[in-house]
């Protein structure tokens, strides 16, 4: 059961200014990091399932990218309703400026 809460909190997002990186912690000591440029991102969304995961505001979120390949999806985020707003917000902002220097 430790190795689980492990492999599960060390999932993380990083968005940086041009690109978000993923990485899942898929084991002990086995890690996977995929990332995306931020002109990729199509959707982000948030699911949310069962009773427990409403109560105590856990959700799903998922970034679609333009690549059907490197779908990103996250389980278990607190909030993720506010993350998949602050993600898309940075997202439009990122290419209102690309949009705006051309």
């Amino acid at each position: 059961m430790y190795i689980e809460w492990i492999n599960h909190e060390l999932d993380m997002y990083v968005v940086t200014n041009n690109r978000i990186i993923w990485i899942e912690q898929i084991g002990f000591l086995n890690r996977e990091v995929s990332q995306c440029a931020l002109n990729d991102v199509q959707e982000v969304n948030s699911k949310t399932k069962w009773f427990f995961a409403n109560m105590f505001n856990y959700w799903d979120l998922t970034i679609q990218t333009a690549w059907n390949a490197s779908n990103f999806k996250m389980e278990f985020v607190p909030d993720s309703l506010w993350a998949s707003r602050k993600v898309l917000n940075i997202v439009e902002d990122y290419k209102w400026w690309n949009k705006k220097e051309l």
